[in-house]
C-alpha cells in the first residue's frame, strides 16, 4: 500500500468526511460544522490535524457581519489520495488516436463509454429515471468523479468539479467528454446533452439528462 493510501486509511471517519466535503466545494468552519452536525471547535480540531498532514489549507477569507471567516480547501497533496483512473495514460492513448487519421477517435471514445456502462448495467433497467441517473452517478464516482444530481421538471443534471479524465479534457477539449456522455446514455437509456466546461485548470462536468 502506498504512503498516500495508508494516510487515507488512517484519517478516521470524520476527517475523511471533511476531505470529501472539501473536495466538492471549499467551506468555512461554520459550514463544515453544519454539514457534519458537530461543534465548530470539534471541526477546528479535525482541520488542525488535516493541516498537519498537509491535506487542507486556507484558500480565502470570507467577510461576515462580525469578523472574516477562513475558507478551507484541499491541497494538491490531498487530491492525490483519490483515484485518477490512469488519467495521464489515457491522455497519451487518446493523443495517439487523434493523431492517427485512419481511426475515428470520437467514435472510439463513445464506444469505450458504452462498454464501461454495459459492465455496470443491470439486466433489467429500472423504470424510474431517478434510479437510472443515480446509478450513472455511482459509476462516475467509481472511476474518480464526484458528480451531484440536480433535478428539475423535465430533466436531471449530473454535474461536478472533479473530472476523472481532467488531463485529457484540458488537452483535447470536450471531445474527451464524449466518453462520459456515452456512458450516461447507456446506463440511463435517456437522451444526454453535454454541457461541460472544458476550459481552465479544473474542467467542470455537466450533463443534462432528458426525461421527456
Amino acid at each position: 500500500m502506498s504512503e498516500d493510501n495508508v494516510l487515507l486509511a488512517h484519517l478516521g471517519a470524520t476527517r475523511r468526511r471533511i476531505v470529501l466535503l472539501l473536495r466538492s466545494q471549499e467551506r468555512t468552519v461554520r459550514e463544515l460544522a453544519d454539514e457534519l452536525d458537530l461543534t465548530r471547535n470539534a471541526v477546528r480540531a479535525q482541520l488542525s490535524k488535516l493541516k498537519s498532514n498537509q491535506l487542507v489549507e486556507i484558500t480565502d477569507r470570507r467577510p461576515t457581519r462580525r469578523k472574516p471567516e477562513d475558507v478551507y480547501g484541499l491541497t494538491r497533496k490531498a487530491e492525490q489520495l483519490f483515484p485518477k483512473s490512469y488519467d495521464s495514460l489515457f491522455n497519451a492513448v487518446l493523443s495517439v488516436l487523434i493523431e492517427t487519421e485512419w481511426v475515428n477517435a470520437e467514435q472510439i471514445l463513445q464506444d469505450v463509454g458504452t462498454r464501461v456502462a454495459q459492465a455496470h448495467k443491470p439486466s433489467e433497467l429500472e423504470s424510474d429515471p431517478a434510479v437510472r441517473v443515480a446509478r450513472a452517478r455511482d459509476v462516475l464516482e467509481e472511476i474518480g468523479g464526484l458528480p451531484t444530481v440536480v433535478e428539475d421538471d423535465t430533466s436531471y443534471r449530473l454535474e461536478g468539479a472533479s473530472c476523472p479524465i481532467a488531463a485529457s479534457v484540458r488537452v483535447h477539449g470536450e471531445a474527451a467528454c464524449d466518453l462520459a456522455r456515452a456512458l450516461i446514455e447507456e446506463l440511463t437509456e435517456l437522451p444526454v446533452e453535454r454541457q461541460c466546461d472544458a476550459d481552465g485548470e479544473c474542467p467542470e462536468c455537466k450533463f443534462v439528462i432528458g426525461t421527456k
